[in-house]
């Protein structure tokens, strides 16, 4: 598939990528996955999930592999199908656009440092037990914690240069560390069948099952998922994988079915083979574990998963001293070597969703920098792992591991999502490695099992939830502040070209941007733009955009420019000495994206358009593409004016409401009457019985009257509003009504609402609706018609 083929817009999800060296075969690929998932959790959780759950461990393990399967499936799918760096956060920006994929990689890439940093501190914390407690080694006037520090920053510099290094000396280093720990952990499970084998009352241990009851399950469940998120480090080594369309699905599958084995076996070990004897209790009343153990003081007689819960990180190696010679020291050291395995990974990850969201435009420019010379985006590894390392350090990394569970979760419900949508809008233009079955049914029941745990996650670690709320909020002033304008401006220059321009030497900080379609609308919109500027100190831009076909480059769009520049020079003539006007002809897809992106590059405060003052009741438009268009994705206020007859207005009628777009309205209206010396009526319309308006109508009318304008108020009563306001405007002979939008909610698409546009189709005079710019309110907005899939499209 070529570029200009993609369906992600020119994003290059072909198999020969150039950007990075392919060298990771399948196994190398599964070794990944498996080094995070058995790293996650079998040697930091397990102790604590056993705590929460009781015997009912094993039930834990089992039902998160059976419901990670779902997800599994969709990142097999999706990753064949999109072999590059980024995975979730490159599906999630396709499906659901580039805000909600911003925070997908936020989340995304502050998980997988987080789960790096309880991994180094894991790391270091196994190391000063084996030092301090077995070998007796000095510690040097260091505290235990401070040696659990220093190890954990030496962990994360040592795997920050062999990711900077390259794949192949990452994925090497990986193998190694992998297999160990693979070896050690057979030898545990087959010492632990051993002397379950030799017991005569296995089963009595695991009774009662559920001693917590299910909620306990989910509390585990939700406790340890972190394990099962190896599929998505896999799908990040996409463009670095020999043959990426066979081998990411087959390495997603049988790395979790390698796992979730182990998993299994582990839990039925550590609770059927293990005695509470007075050693383990004694460790276990002694033991302060830095994962911050939610047990309670340990009971007189304690159950053996009250005591490994008590244990935490340390329940595991401490319960294996029990099954082989020197076992506590040997789980130790594999517990490192999981760590270190399992810091590898989500040090990989960590640095190709930054590079993947550097390529964006929505990171720095040097997250996208790739080493001539290894490969690899060395600036993006550099930076994870220093915010690996700072978080390890500064952070209590047992809340906010418990957050960065939830996170994933959050992450992978975003992913099943944009499966449904990628399938449907995409269908068979893409090439698959591998397709999910029982569509649309396995991301469904994907998204379920994941909101169900990450909502029950609550009653685990309430702060868990606030961490995350507080990452993602955030992420969401970063967005706004830095990535949306970055983003905003690519776009720009890939759709919109300025290729004519006349400014006047004056420049003013207020803009009105005014695009002209037809001469014959020219005159009285200048003059209403320019009432409006002369008030506000501002100047007026004029545009006339050109569509280019989509198969024509912009940079050849000059041989559409026909009488453009005529038109907008004949146009100028009739804004007033004292206001400057400029006028700019500009080249785009479509004519409304276009204006939009005009405005927000030449920072506009207002966009005033010309509407015929019909509605379209039986097209997918309200007033038209282009009306709409802006209107609904505005980057500033926006005015639509019907426009006949061509009058003066002399008698101009304000519809007020508590919204600040009948505010603005007002403040409109003060223009045209400053300028026209025009009088101004402010009219409510009330339900029957009700008078609890005239102090917004006096404090409006005091602002008003300062400016010298004369103003006057009225108060009328009707069931049917649209009605009311025209009865009056009649009545009194006004020639100009200026109405403000409706409020609109979150879910719903609203223009400037049925009553202004009733009022600007039956309405015989001048009527100009205008509303206000919320860029909140409109982005909250765009998020929820993403996730119903209530998208149109500009003619």
């Amino acid at each position: 598939m070529s570029d200009s083929d993609s369906p992600l817009g020119g994003l290059d999800v072909s198999a020969d990528g150039a950007d990075f060296a392919r060298e990771l075969s399948l196994f190398d690929i599964i070794v990944i996955g498996i080094g995070a998932m058995i790293g996650g959790s079998i040697f930091v959780l397990t102790g604590l999930a056993a705590g929460e759950s009781g015997p009912a461990l094993v039930l834990a393990f089992a039902l998160n592999g059976f419901i990670t399967i779902f997800t599994g499936m969709v990142y097999a799918e999706l990753g064949s199908a999109f072999p590059e760096p980024g995975g979730g956060y490159l599906w999630v920006r396709e499906a659901l656009g580039r805000s909600q994929a911003f925070i997908s990689g936020w989340m995304s890439w502050f998980a997988h440092a987080v789960a790096g940093s309880l991994y180094i501190l894991s790391f270091g914390s196994f190391v000063t037990l084996i030092l301090t407690e077995f070998f007796q080694a000095p510690t040097f006037g260091f505290s235990l914690v401070d040696l659990q520090k220093l190890f954990a920053v030496a962990a994360a510099a040592v795997f920050t240069y062999i990711n900077y290094r390259g794949a192949k000396e990452t994925s090497r280093a990986e193998n190694v560390v992998t297999m160990l720990q693979l070896f050690i952990l057979a030898v545990f499970i087959v010492a632990g069948l051993w002397t379950i084998a030799g017991q005569s009352n296995t089963t009595v241990r695991f009774e009662p099952f559920l001693p917590n009851g299910v909620g306990g399950v989910f509390l585990a469940m939700g406790l340890t998922f972190i394990a099962f998120e190896g599929y998505e480090i896999i799908v990040q080594s996409g463009r670095e994988v020999v043959n990426p369309r066979e081998n990411i699905p087959k390495a997603v599958f049988y790395s979790m079915f390698v796992v979730v084995t182990i998993y299994i076996l582990v839990g039925i070990i550590l609770l059927g083979a293990v005695d509470v004897t007075p050693a383990l209790l004694e460790t276990a009343r002694q033991t302060d574990s830095i994962g911050g153990s939610t047990v309670a003081d340990l009971p007189a007689n304690p159950a053996l998963w009250q005591v490994l819960g008590h244990l935490g990180e340390f329940g595991l190696a401490q319960a294996a001293g029990q099954l082989l010679p020197y076992g506590t020291l040997v789980i130790l050291l594999t517990g490192i070597l999981s760590a270190l395995a399992a810091l590898n990974a989500t040090t990989f990850s960590s640095s190709r969703v930054g590079y993947a969201l550097g390529n964006d435009r929505v990171f720095p420019d040097p997250f996208s920098r790739i080493h001539p010379d290894h490969q690899t985006p060395h600036i993006s590894v550099l930076l994870s792992g220093t915010l690996i390392a700072v978080m390890a350090v500064s952070l209590p990394l047992a809340q906010v591991a418990a957050a960065t569970d939830l996170m994933f979760l959050l992450l992978f419900l975003q992913v099943n999502y944009s499966m449904i949508r990628l399938r449907r809008e995409y269908g068979d233009r893409l090439e698959y490695g591998y397709i999910s079955p029982f569509f649309p049914y396995i991301p469904i029941v994907g998204i379920l099992t994941k909101l169900f745990l990450a909502v029950y996650f609550f009653n685990y670690s309430p702060l868990a939830w606030y961490i995350a709320i507080a990452w993602i909020l955030v992420g969401f002033g970063v967005f706004l502040v830095y990535s949306r304008g970055r983003i905003r401006r690519t776009e720009i220059r890939r759709e919109t070209r300025v290729v004519s321009e006349e400014r006047r030497p004056t420049e003013r900080p207020y803009q009105v941007l005014v695009p002209i379609v037809n001469p014959e609308s020219a005159k009285p919109l200048v003059e209403l733009a320019s009432a409006i500027a002369r008030r506000n100190d501002g100047e007026v831009l004029l545009t006339s955009v050109v569509t280019i076909p989509v198969q024509t480059p912009l940079e050849d769009g000059l041989q559409f420019v026909e009488d453009e520049p005529q038109m907008l020079e004949d146009a100028m003539q009739y804004a007033p000495d004292d206001v400057p006007i400029h006028r700019t002809v500009t080249l785009g897809r479509g004519v409304g994206r276009s204006i939009t992106n005009i405005a927000y590059q030449r920072d506009s405060e207002l966009i005033l358009l010309g509407w015929r003052g019909r509605r379209r009741r039986s097209s997918e438009f309200a007033l038209g593409s282009t009306i709409d268009t802006v209107v609904e994705n505005p980057p500033c206020d926006v005015a639509v004016a019907k426009l006949a007859p061509a009058t003066e207005p002399r008698e101009i009628l304000v519809p007020i409401t508590r919204s600040s777009h009948a505010a603005f309205a007002a403040d409109v209206a003060t223009s045209f009457a400053r300028y026209w010396n025009a009088n101004v009526t402010l009219l409510h319309v009330a339900e029957p019985g009700s008078n609890d308006f005239e102090p917004v109508m006096a404090d409006r009318r005091e602002v008003i009257a300062e400016e010298d304008v004369t103003v006057s108020t009225a108060s009328v009563t009707g069931d049917d509003i649209t009605d009311s306001i025209l009865s009056y405007a009649a009545e009194e002979g006004v020639d100009t009504i200026v109405v403000g939008a409706a409020r609109e909610g979150i879910l719903s698409r609203v223009l400037f609402g049925d009553i202004s546009e009733r009022v600007g189709e039956q309405f015989d005079g001048r009527v100009v609706m205008v509303k206000k710019h919320s860029p909140i309110r409109s982005l909250l907005r765009q998020w929820v018609q993403k996730w119903l899939g209530r998208r149109r499209s500009e003619d």
